[in-house]
């Protein structure tokens, strides 16, 4: 629960200003803990923001593994509007906090695994049902791979970056044919 209380208190100190300008003395006075127990959790403010990131990841996973686990004797195109149904629904929680984690939280240089190393293996194993629609010559790694990075950045561009005029229904169907196209080529 203090771990979870100083993230909120992160979250509502980025929504507010930028994350240069957020310090452990504001998260401790924000949360309501003192300067130590910030400190017995998290050693400095940026692993406070792989926390953030950690976090985020973690709905992303529960997500897509239950979507995986429900689909395993779905068509490929049924997964595949089902994982970037999931992807948006996912962020359009919080869109604030999504575009935040995305723009301004720094989290790669302490070791955060990306999406599609993180899932790889469950990408996989959700495609290998499907290889017979793929072709005679398929490497599952690679398409794995490209679809962990296609779901991973259209369901977010879905959410975060959809232009006017383009409705959210149809950046959906519109990202599912693109990954469809990829793996049927």
């Amino acid at each position: 629960m203090t771990v979870d209380a100083m993230l909120d208190a992160a979250v509502k100190l980025l929504k507010r200003g930028r994350a240069s300008s957020i310090t452990t003395n504001r998260i401790a006075e924000n949360a309501g803990v003192s300067i130590g127990s910030v400190y017995q959790y998290f050693p400095n403010k940026n692993a406070i923001f792989v926390a953030l990131h950690e976090r985020h990841i973690g709905l992303v996973a529960e997500v897509i593994r239950r979507r995986m686990t429900e689909c395993t004797d779905s068509s490929l195109q049924h997964l595949v509007e089902s994982l970037i149904m999931d992807m948006v629904e996912v962020h359009t929680v919080d869109t604030e906090l999504s575009e935040l984690l995305g723009s301004e939280v720094p989290h790669r240089a302490d070791g955060t695994v990306d999406f599609s190393i993180r899932f790889h293996e469950a990408f996989r194993t959700a495609l290998a049902p499907h290889t017979a629609s793929f072709g005679t010559k398929i490497d599952l790694d690679t398409r794995a791979f490209v679809m962990a990075n296609m779901v991973d950045a259209l369901g977010h561009a879905v959410v975060l970056r959809r232009p006017r005029g383009l409705s959210l229904a149809r950046a959906k169907a519109e990202s599912c044919k693109a990954i469809l196209a990829y793996l049927a080529s």
